[in-house]
C-alpha cells in the first residue's frame, strides 16, 4: 500500500511523467527487479529467471487534474489511485514474489503517455518479443476481467470562408460544420455507446477569425466495434466536406480476445479462490491493450478499481480491493507456473 500511496503522490499527467517513473524505477530495484528506463521514457523491471514469459504492463501517467491524496475509511483518494497507478503497483507487488522463479519471467511496465498518443505502448511494441501470456493494467475490478475495447480514431475538421453579415442566405462556418457533424452521426452512429455499434462525440468545436475569413476547427472522437471498415467511413466523410478540410490521426481498431487460454483460466482459479464470481467485460473505451494485442499472444486486462471513477474528482480506490487483486495475481502466476509442462 505504501507504494501506491506515494506513486499516486507524485503527479504524473501525460508528457510529465519523468519524476514518478524515476521514483517507480527505484521503488522495482527496492523489490528485486532489474530495472530501467527505455528511450521514450517507460519503466521497465524484469524478474524471475524462467522460460515462460509473462508482461504485465500498465502505465504511469494521468489525466490532468491534480488531486489531494488523502487516505480514509478504507480508501485511498488521488488521481491515478484508479486509473492506472492501482493497477501498476498490485503488478509490481504480486510480482515482486516471483524474484526466485526458475519457472517464470515477469516484466512488469510502467508506459508513459497512454492517456494522449500511446508512444510508451507503440515503443514496447517496437522494443519486445511477443510474450507468452500479456495482462495490461486497467481497472475492472477485482472480479472482473476485460476482453475487450473498442476501437479508436480522432478527427480534425476545418472548414472557413469569407466574412458576410449573419442576416444573409449563406451559412456560417459553424452552422456547416454541424451540419458534417450531424451527417456523419446519422450515417454512423448509434445514440447510446455500445460495445457492438460504433460511436461519435463533438469534443471540441471553435470558432476563429483570419483576417478576412471567419472558421471553424471541431475535434471528433470516433470509437469503433469489431471489423468496424475505417476506409469506408474516411471515404464517406471525405464525400460530405463540401470544401472543408479533414485531418485524422492512427486508427486503432478494437480488440477482443480469445477466453479460451491459460491466462484466463489461470485468472478465473484467482478470483474463485477468493471467493469472486468472475465476470467478463467489454469496454467501450480503447487502451493500450488495443495496440499491444498485435502481438497475438493471449491478453486481458485485470486491476482494481471502479473504472466510472476513472478521470474523475472523485477517483479513489479500495485499499482492501487492492490487496485482493494483488492475492489474485499471485495466485493466478503460480497457476501459470504450475502449468508451465504444457510449453515446453
Amino acid at each position: 500500500m505504501k507504494l501506491l500511496k506515494q506513486l499516486v503522490e507524485t503527479y504524473s499527467p501525460s508528457h510529465n511523467e519523468a519524476k514518478a517513473v524515476n521514483f517507480f524505477i527505484k521503488e522495482l530495484e527496492n523489490l528485486g527487479f532489474n530495472a530501467n528506463i527505455d528511450e521514450i521514457g517507460n519503466a521497465i523491471g524484469k524478474i524471475g529467471n524462467g522460460n515462460l514469459n509473462v508482461y504485465l504492463i500498465g502505465h504511469i501517467d494521468t489525466v490532468p487534474g491534480n488531486l489531494p491524496v488523502i487516505l480514509e475509511n478504507g480508501k485511498l483518494f488521488g488521481r491515478g489511485s484508479v486509473d492506472a497507478k492501482g493497477c501498476l503497483c498490485a503488478f509490481t507487488e504480486a510480482a515482486a514474489e516471483f524474484k526466485e522463479s526458475k519457472d517464470l519471467s515477469i516484466t512488469v511496465i510502467g508506459c508513459v503517455r497512454e492517456e494522449s498518443d500511446s508512444a510508451g505502448a507503440y515503443q514496447i511494441l517496437k522494443d519486445f518479443s511477443p510474450p507468452d501470456f500479456l495482462v495490461i493494467g486497467e481497472p475492472s475490478g477485482w472480479e472482473g476481467i476485460t476482453i475487450g475495447y473498442r476501437g479508436v480514431m480522432w478527427l480534425t475538421y476545418n472548414y472557413e470562408s469569407s466574412r458576410h453579415h449573419h442576416g444573409a442566405p449563406e451559412p456560417t462556418p459553424a452552422e456547416v460544420g454541424v451540419k458534417f457533424y450531424n451527417k456523419i452521426l446519422n450515417e454512423f452512429a448509434e445514440e447510446y455507446p455500445s460495445f457492438d455499434k460504433p460511436s461519435l462525440r463533438l469534443v471540441n468545436m471553435n470558432t476563429y477569425q483570419n483576417k478576412g475569413n471567419v472558421g471553424l476547427n471541431m475535434k471528433i472522437d470516433l470509437r469503433t466495434p469489431i471489423n468496424f471498415d475505417f476506409n469506408n467511413f474516411l471515404d464517406y466523410c471525405h464525400a460530405n466536406l463540401n470544401g472543408a478540410t479533414l485531418n485524422h490521426d492512427q486508427p486503432i481498431p478494437a480488440v477482443l480476445t480469445n477466453k479460451r487460454n491459460n491466462l484466463v483460466s489461470s485468472l478465473l482459479g484467482g478470483i474463485r479462490s477468493h471467493n469472486g464470481k468472475p465476470k467478463f467485460k467489454k469496454k467501450t473505451g480503447s487502451a493500450d491493450m488495443n495496440i499491444l494485442a498485435q502481438w497475438n499472444c493471449p491478453v486481458v486486462a485485470y486491476g482494481p478499481g471502479d473504472s466510472s471513477l476513472d478521470h474523475t474528482s472523485e477517483e479513489h480506490i479500495s485499499i482492501d480491493e487492492y490487496n485482493k487483486s494483488i492475492s489474485i495475481l499471485k495466485t493466478a502466476l503460480r497457476k501459470i507456473s504450475e502449468c508451465i509442462l504444457s510449453f515446453f
